[in-house]
Order: structure tokens, then C-alpha cells, then sequence
């Protein structure tokens, strides 16, 4: 569903559909009590064996990190900016590595997210926006959607001054607890009810919302190079993939870690319990307690 902007002309507020009328919750969290149930089976090895890894990567869509830096920082944030706050920025010349790339190989981007982190808190910010819109001089039908908190007054000035052609999803946050976010740092490796799963499954992340690109490269999906960040590893890939490339390998490492493996899909709100506070699971502790170590020790 588009929500149109009418205070700014050229651009457009996107919004998700609402969730199911309540006089259905009967039936639809039936629905996803089931759906979760046969999401366990299909993860399980015997069932990858047998029919292939359930979720493939998107190579029309891309979601791009440009940064970890946060000015509200919330809490089980599924990139880790408040749990392991920096100011990491994507590159300048990554961008347009990106956007060249992408012209060489004629990609088709339908969509291109700009995500953080707090986007608009880039310091090149505008640059960026400049190079991924000569994407859309070449190929109009491309959608690039910026995706921002709202927040605070910097936020709001660099929204003001958005070219023509970008897409605004705003989410108007006012504070950093979130009740509707998932229970991101509960790693299913964590549980022993996964012992056999094969997390080379992904989760429709990677197909609903396309391929991520961070300041550690690409990936399968945005959130793992979030949780490569944590863990040190730089294993994203330093150029475009190419469409035959899954990326299952990262989705092994990453995917073990990530609370969404559980439903592996959307799941309404309304069927979600409400998150006050931030919860870790025992290797959510651990990755943490390493990562700062590991800055005490770069300091």
C-alpha cells in the first residue's frame, strides 16, 4: 500500500499493509502455528537433502547498510546498533562500484533499499543518493526507497532536502523500545530443538527483501553482514555476485544466529509477543562480550 507525501510532491511514504483484522486472530494465529510447525521440518537436513534449500537470494532486490551509526539505538536491533554501537560507514567508492557493476552486467534492480543504522546520519549521505539515482536514469522502473527512524532533527533536515524519485518509508519512532521487533539475538544454535537444522535454508529475507550490501560487502541479505560485523569475520563477497551465486555459505554462518531462522517468515504483528527490554541468547553474550574485546584492544 503507497501513502503519498502530500507536504513534499516528490516523494512518496511507503507503508506495509496493516495486519489481520482482529476478529480473524483466531484463525490466522492457527494459521502461523502450523506454518511454524513445517517451517522446523523443512529446515531440518534430511528435508535440505532432499528438497534443496527452501529460501533463495533475490537478485533484483538489494537492501544497502550505509551505516551502523544510530541516534536512537533500539533495543534487539537486527543490525546490532545498539547492542555493538559504531559509527561504520559504508564507502563512497563502494557505491559506485555498485552502481557501475550494475550498469556493466545490466542488472534489473526493482528495488533499491537504503538502510542503517540511521541512513540519513551518513556524513556522504547526498553523494549517495546522487550515484544510486543514476541508476534510475538508465532504468526508470527502478524503486529506490530509503528507509529512516524519522528522528530528531538532523534527520528530518536531511529528508527535507531529498531529490525527486526517492521513496520514503518513515517509521516515526519516538524512543528506542520497540515491542513490535523480533526477538533478533535468539540464536537458534542456541536451542536444542536446531541441533539438525541446515541454516544454509535462509529466510525469505533474502527473497522478500533481496540481496545486502554493507561497509563488509555483499551478502545474502542485509542482516548478515549486520551480524559478520559482530563477529569479525569480513566474509562478504567484494563484488557484485553473480545471479548464480546464493550466497549459502554466509547464510550458514549468519543464519544460526538470527532469531527470524525460527518462522523464516513474516509474521503479523499481532501474533507477536511484545519485546520491552533486549534478549540474548548464550552466543549473542559471547559474539558481544568479543566484539568489545576486540575494540579494547584495537583502542
Amino acid at each position: 500500500m503507497k501513502i503519498w507525501n502530500l507536504q513534499k510532491s516528490n516523494q512518496t511514504t511507503f507503508r506495509y499493509p496493516k495486519d489481520y483484522p482482529t476478529k480473524y486472530i483466531a484463525l490466522v494465529r492457527a494459521k502461523f502455528a502450523v506454518k511454524k510447525i513445517l517451517r522446523w521440518v523443512r529446515v531440518q537436513k534430511l528435508s535440505t537433502m532432499m528438497l534443496g534449500g527452501q529460501y533463495h537470494t533475490s537478485h533484483e532486490l538489494i537492501e544497502i547498510d550505509i551505516t551502523y551509526q544510530c541516534n536512537l539505538k533500539c533495543n534487539n536491533c537486527n543490525r546490532s546498533s545498539a547492542q555493538a554501537p559504531d559509527n561504520t560507514h559504508i564507502n563512497l567508492s563502494q557505491i559506485v562500484n555498485f552502481v557501475e557493476q550494475s550498469l556493466q552486467r545490466k542488472t534489473p534492480w526493482k528495488r533499491i533499499r537504503i538502510l542503517g543504522g540511521e541512513p540519513t546520519l551518513h556524513p556522504e549521505f547526498q553523494s549517495i543518493i546522487e550515484q544510486l539515482l543514476v541508476l534510475k536514469t538508465h532504468h526508470p522502473d527502478t524503486v529506490i526507497e530509503l528507509v529512516t527512524n524519522g528522528y530528531g532533527r538532523k534527520v528530518n533536515a536531511a529528508l527535507e532536502n531529498l531529490p525527486e524519485g526517492i521513496w520514503v518509508e518513515n517509521s516515526y519512532k519516538t524512543g528506542n523500545v520497540q515491542p513490535s521487533f523480533g526477538p533478533f539475538n535468539m540464536a537458534p544454535q542456541d536451542s536444542v530443538l536446531y541441533k539438525f537444522a541446515d541454516y544454509s535454508n535462509g529466510c525469505d529475507i533474502a527473497s522478500s527483501c533481496g540481496m545486502g550490501l554493507t561497509p563488509q560487502g555483499y551478502y545474502p541479505c542485509a542482516v548478515a553482514g549486520g551480524i559478520d560485523r559482530v563477529l569479525g569475520l569480513h566474509r562478504g563477497r567484494q563484488s557484485l555476485p553473480s545471479p548464480s551465486d546464493e550466497m549459502r555459505d554466509l547464510m550458514d554462518i549468519a543464519c544460526r544466529l538470527c532469531g527470524r531462522f525460527y518462522d523464516g517468515h513474516y509474521v503479523p504483528e499481532k501474533l507477536r509477543p511484545s519485546l520491552e527490554v533486549q534478549k540474548n541468547s548464550r552466543s549473542w553474550d559471547k559474539h558481544y562480550q568479543d566484539w568489545a574485546k576486540r575494540r579494547i584492544d584495537i583502542q
